[in-house]
């Protein structure tokens, strides 16, 4: 839903940083295809085995997402963790691209 990228161009240019958008995992660019979406979904899911990996047992993960696709529950089932809670976050402030309020939503999860 944001275009981080485009967002902070002004910092990139500032400090002469490569703009690497299309390396993003689920760049705007990319769109809302369906091979985008599986595209990103396997992306996220690699990034949060490597989280997993780092996390004791008995410990959380908590993902923030604006999960308008509902792709979290398959990104996030088969990492082994238990749902510990999924929570709605009305956010009614202009950020982004977005000039209208949206929800996004918190996934809580625990290592056994």
């Amino acid at each position: 839903m944001i275009d981080y990228h485009e967002q902070h161009r002004y910092a990139y240019e500032l400090l002469e940083l490569a703009d690497n958008r299309s390396r993003e995992i689920g760049a705007a660019v990319s769109g809302q295809s369906r091979a985008a979406k599986l595209a990103y979904s396997s992306g996220m899911k690699d990034v949060l085995c490597n989280v997993v990996s780092a996390i004791r047992p008995g410990g959380v993960l908590v993902v923030v997402a604006a999960d308008r696709h509902d792709l979290y529950p398959g990104i996030l089932g088969g990492l082994g963790l238990c749902e510990r809670g999924i929570l709605q976050r009305h956010v009614n402030r202009r950020t982004g691209r977005r000039s209208s309020e949206f929800y996004e939503t918190i996934f809580v999860y625990a290592k056994p």
